[in-house]
């Protein structure tokens, strides 16, 4: 860019318009008090730069002073008149901005969006303007990416820039869920290294140890394959410079979608005949009521760890081998090979006697059962994605407190129950009353509970829930209400 030169003139404040292009947003009041005070006594030694419009100037650079000088009541000042057009104006306020000691990395973020948006740069560009890194630009511009929260303690300086490029770079739904464990016992932010673990446990996962093939592109069709998805660390190593893994996903719904899936299709794989493949559990793990009920509708057992099967940890040398697919606990969705515990001897049957036709026709009973719960499945999961796209689910003002969110409330608390409590609280409310009914049964005894018999395990999930919290914060808080109300 040229060198800005013009003549210099008094130009009165009330001549001066402010434009909307100036990069800084922030101004810090005690500073331009001093400011003030110094050109009162030694007047403005620095001229503002301007640039004619039809009513005026417009204001291109020096907004701090010119805040200043109407403070303390100057109707002129000096300045430096200049004939700019837009892009000219741009880069000479981009320029005296990040040119500041004090600027703040979100002003150079800002800065740095707004030239892309004008479109007459690029990343390299920029970089090569301001004579930094490809690298360092696009850190600060993720920064652009920090919800209202987060960006005000980065603002206030109770956030330092580590904190901020690391939150940065999520979504904004889990930089909320990071804003509400990110208090330490003193109410101050924890450590970057604590942030950055909470993050690793709760909200990304090593692509490398995902269940599902993440190369599979239609696995979640709207997703398509990780290795294209941006929110990924592979995808900008650039604003993953600290994440070691090979490639860690930054959408913990999405995988955890995927994993669903996964197992989902794997399962339904093996209802409809995989050979020399079992469902199996651990002995303590009970497995999720939706499956339970399909496999009891399609009378097949899941076995049992220890009662049914033992795993094979040794080298597994077996020509016809056995595999099992766990359906809960910690290794859910793997595979892994079993050693029955015991074998019923099979009686070969002639397939033209009266009970070798009644095992035939039991077989394909079987087998129609299991093709209409597959297609029951195929609908429900129409349901459920055409919901998910919907803004209905998630636009404030379209719901209504009606019969089915009150059912679907009393299901989640019941659900979020311990298991010793939910067996307590299932004996002494009848919760078995209409068992007979599945799943329909349970929806019809929660219905049917009064607002007593839900404010038990309303209070039992809450205790059991914050019972843990420092006295400090809110669940605490709730949980001593309770107390009182006792």
């Amino acid at each position: 860019m040229e060198t800005i030169t013009g003549h210099l003139k008094e130009v009165g404040l009330v001549e001066i318009s402010i434009g909307k292009t100036n990069p800084r947003r922030e101004f810090n009041d005690a500073s331009i008090g001093e400011l003030s005070e110094s050109i009162r006594k030694n007047g403005l030694l620095q001229p503002i730069l301007v640039r004619p419009t039809a009513k005026g100037y417009e204001l291109v650079c020096g907004e701090r002073r010119l805040r200043a000088c109407r403070l303390i009541n100057l109707e002129s000042v000096p300045a430096q008149v200049k004939e700019l057009n837009d892009q000219e104006a741009l880069e000479a306020q981009i320029v005296e901005n990040l040119e500041r000691e004090d600027v703040h990395p979100i002003d150079e973020a800002e800065t740095f969006k707004l030239m892309l948006e004008q479109g007459n740069y690029n990343i390299g560009d920029i970089a090569t303007k301001i004579a930094r890194s490809e690298t360092f630009i696009l850190q600060r511009l993720s920064l652009n990416n920090l919800n209202a929260e987060w960006k005000k303690l980065f603002l206030k300086g109770v956030v330092n820039l580590s904190k901020a490029l690391i939150i940065a770079r999520l979504e904004k739904k889990y930089q909320k869920e990071v804003a509400q464990v990110a208090k330490d016992w003193q109410g101050g932010i924890k450590s970057t290294k604590q942030l950055q673990a909470y993050i690793d446990s709760n909200i990304t996962a090593q692509l490398s140890k995902a269940l599902f093939d993440p190369k599979d592109e239609n696995l979640i069709m709207k997703a398509g394959a990780c290795p294209n998805c941006p929110k990924r660390s592979g995808a900008n190593c650039s604003l993953f410079p600290d994440v070691k893994e090979n490639d860690r996903c930054f959408d913990k719904s999405c995988f955890n979608i995927k994993t669903q899936k996964y197992i989902q299709n794997e399962i339904d794989g093996i209802i409809s005949g995989a050979e020399n493949v079992y469902l199996i559990k651990p002995k303590h793990q009970d497995i999720e009521d939706s499956l339970a009920d399909k496999l009891k509708k399609l009378k097949i057992r899941a076995l049992t760890e220890y009662d049914d099967f033992d795993t094979v940890r040794r080298r597994d040398k077996r020509k016809n081998k056995i595999m099992g697919f766990w359906v809960s606990g910690y290794q859910k969705g793997q595979y892994v090979p079993i050693m029955l515990s015991t074998k019923k001897d099979v009686r070969a049957l002639d397939p033209k006697s009266k009970e070798g036709v009644a095992v035939q026709i039991e077989k394909i009973n079987t087998r129609a059962e299991r093709m209409l719960e597959l297609d029951a499945e195929k609908v429900h999961k129409r349901i459920i994605e055409a919901m998910a796209e919907t803004e209905e689910l998630t636009a404030p003002g379209r719901h209504n407190y009606c019969k089915a969110t009150e059912l679907m409330g009393r299901l989640v608390l019941w659900n979020a129950l311990g298991w010793p409590k939910k067996q307590h609280f299932g004996k002494l409310l009848e919760m078995n009353k209409y068992d007979k009914e599945g799943p329909i049964g349970l929806l019809k005894r929660l219905e049917e509970l009064s607002m007593g018999d839900m404010a038990i395990i309303i209070n039992n999930v809450g205790f059991d829930s914050f019972k843990s919290s420092q006295p400090i914060y809110s669940e605490a808080l709730a949980l001593r209400r309770l107390a009182e109300s006792f």
